[in-house]
C-alpha cells in the first residue's frame, strides 16, 4: 500500500492511499467509527452487511459505526482512493443528527450507495483535508472539524438532491412493476394485501400510486383486463363461462355484471346475442 497523504488525530482518521496486490477475501472488520470511502480507480468491491458494492470512479460509500463491511482487491491494477474515519463527538452537537443524517436515513442498500459524486464537487472537499497537513499542529484539530463539517453538509446537499429526484422517479418505477406482475397473473388470484406485502408498499398508498399512474383503482384495472382476456377467450371459441373462469373470475355472475358494464350488453363475441 502506497500512502499517498494522510492524516489523524485522536477522532479524526484520514487517508490518500493507492493499492496494487490482489487480496483473496473481504477483510471483514467493525468498529465504532463513521467512514466515507470515496473511490477514485481499481478493481474492487465492498462488502456491507452481506450487500456487494462494485463502485465506479468518483464514487462514495457511506458506512455507519457497528456496520460489517470490508472491501476486496479483485486484480492487481491500482485501487486509488480516500478513506476517511471519524467520531461523532467531533462535530457540533447542535449539528450532529442533521450532518450525520445521510447514514442514518438509509432505508436500502443504494442509499448508502453514490455514484457522480464528482458532480458535486467532493472530491476537492477530501482535497482540503489534505491541504490540512500544510497547517502547523496547534491548528490541524481545528481545521479538520471545520472541513469534515463542510464535506458532510455538502454530503447532505448531494444525499438530498439525489434521493428528491429519485422519489419523484420511484412511484411510476413501483407501479410500472406492479402492473407488470398483474399482467402476468391476471387470471390468478390477487389481492391488496398480497400486493402490499410482494412491493413493500402500504394499501393506502398503493392505491394512491397506482391511481395517480395510471387513473384507475388497481380493482378496476384487474377486472378491465379479466374481461377482455376472457372476450379474447371467447373470440377462440371458448364458451361465456368457461372464457370467465380462465380469466380469473370465480363466478360467472360478476363476469357477467363486469362485462355488461364495460360493454353495455351481456357477453357476447360480435354484440349480437349472448353466448
Amino acid at each position: 500500500m502506497t500512502n499517498i497523504a494522510q492524516l489523524h488525530t485522536d477522532s479524526i482518521w484520514f487517508h490518500h492511499n493507492v493499492d496494487r496486490r490482489k487480496t483473496d477475501e473481504y477483510a471483514i472488520h467493525c468498529h465504532h467509527l463513521y467512514e466515507i470511502f470515496y473511490y477514485i480507480d481499481g478493481d474492487v468491491s465492498y462488502l456491507v452487511e452481506g450487500v456487494k458494492y462494485t463502485p465506479e470512479p468518483h464514487s462514495l460509500l457511506l458506512i455507519s459505526p457497528n456496520v460489517f463491511h470490508g472491501v476486496k482487491v479483485e486484480s492487481d491494477r491500482p485501487y486509488e482512493r480516500f478513506a476517511l474515519h471519524f467520531e461523532s463527538s467531533v462535530l457540533p452537537a447542535e449539528a450532529r443528527a442533521l450532518l450525520l443524517s445521510p447514514f442514518h436515513e438509509a432505508s436500502a442498500p443504494e442509499d448508502i450507495y453514490y455514484t457522480g459524486a464528482d458532480r458535486f464537487g467532493l472530491r476537492e472537499y477530501f482535497e482540503q483535508l489534505i491541504a490540512c497537513a500544510e497547517l502547523g499542529a496547534d491548528m490541524l484539530e481545528l481545521s479538520l472539524r471545520l472541513r469534515l463539517g463542510a464535506l458532510l453538509s455538502q454530503l447532505l446537499h448531494m444525499s438530498r438532491t439525489i434521493h428528491r429526484d429519485s422519489d419523484e422517479q420511484r412511484p411510476r418505477q413501483t407501479v410500472d412493476r406492479i402492473i407488470g406482475y398483474l399482467n402476468a397473473h391476471i387470471a390468478e388470484e390477487i389481492t391488496l394485501d398480497e400486493l402490499s406485502a410482494r412491493f413493500f408498499i402500504s394499501k393506502h398508498h398503493l392505491n394512491k400510486v397506482f391511481r395517480d399512474a395510471t387513473g384507475t383503482t388497481v380493482g378496476n384495472y384487474v377486472i378491465h383486463k379479466r374481461v377482455v382476456l376472457a372476450r379474447q377467450l371467447m373470440m377462440k371459441g371458448e364458451s361465456a363461462s368457461a372464457a370467465a373462469l380462465n380469466a380469473g373470475f370465480g363466478h360467472y355472475s360478476s363476469f357477467f355484471r363486469a362485462y355488461r358494464n364495460i360493454y353495455g350488453h351481456a357477453p357476447t363475441v360480435s354484440g349480437g346475442a349472448a353466448l
